[in-house]
């Protein structure tokens, strides 16, 4: 039994540890050649799958249907930053061409997606019996699927824009400043304050079930509410991005991949949860 929890916590402490790379190789703007791309990727890919596969596989073989679904759940929840392992060195997109913004864009939209979900799979198992949450977890799930479908709108009008762009480089209007713009950067603000806010909801529902520490689920509570301030003090419109943009009040909580930190930690804990049984 021992042994187990140790090969449980060591999976999700590699599952951690997989996120950290991950934000740090996609974050930071370098250019690979084909095969180290290709290297990186499936490295990270490698360790994330096989930590996330060693949490999964408890859960599979017990034939309970609540363990697999909460499996499942935590499974959709880190998907979104797995797909980010897709873009080595992509950093944030005034340092990468056309091509590049067109794929991240693509592998965004299909992220949020999977997260969307993992945030509507993951109320069921939290509210199932009569000892469920019928509260804190059905407002994750609103919330959540209220971020994932202002995101999903925001990411097919920058895709929408990145293909209009390649299609006629010399006489393309750039997006930025038109109404179209505007409107964008108004859906990805309320997706990410959204996201922030479901994932409050739902770390709060995780303690009432057991699932997460009291501590741990009030510092992500309190994480998230501070990420809210943040965002509101930056305003409705995404900033223009320069080389100094990590100084702006409320940009780096804005950036459209960060919100899904805590929803991927959330996962981790429901692997682990699911694996434990």
């Amino acid at each position: 039994m021992a042994s187990q929890l140790g090969r449980h916590r060591g999976a999700a402490a590699l599952l951690f540890l997989a996120l950290l790379i991950a934000i740090g190789i996609f974050g930071k703007p370098a250019r690979y050649s084909t095969a180290v791309s290709a290297a990186l990727t499936l490295g990270q890919l490698l360790l994330m799958g096989g930590a996330a596969l060693a949490l999964i596989l408890p859960a599979w073989r017990s034939g309970d249907e609540h363990r697999r679904a909460v499996a499942i759940a935590g499974v959709l929840l880190i998907l979104p930053w797995a797909l980010l392992t897709l873009m080595p060195g992509y950093g944030p997109p005034f340092t990468a061409n056309l091509a590049m913004n067109h794929v991240r864009f693509v592998i965004l939209f299909v992220s949020t997606a999977f997260l969307g979900a993992g945030l509507l799979v993951l109320k069921e198992p939290l509210a199932r019996g009569d000892a469920g949450d019928r509260l804190l977890a059905p407002l994750g799930q609103a919330s959540g699927l209220l971020a994932v479908g202002g995101q999903l709108v925001w990411a097919a009008i920058v895709i929408g824009w990145t293909m209009s762009a390649a299609r006629d480089l010399a006489t393309y209007r750039s997006l930025d400043g038109t109404p179209l713009a505007n409107a964008s950067d108004v859906l990805l603000f309320f997706a990410g304050l959204m996201t922030y806010v479901a994932t409050a909801f739902y770390a709060l529902s995780f303690m009432r079930q057991g699932w997460l520490s009291r501590w741990a689920a009030w510092a992500m509570t309190i994480i998230a509410a501070i990420a809210v301030v943040g965002l509101v003090t930056r305003g409705l419109q995404y900033p223009d991005l320069s080389e100094q943009w990590y100084t702006m009040p409320g940009m780096i909580v804005g950036i459209p991949a960060i919100p899904w930190v805590m929803p991927y930690v959330l996962g981790v804990v429901a692997l682990v949860r699911a694996a434990r049984g």
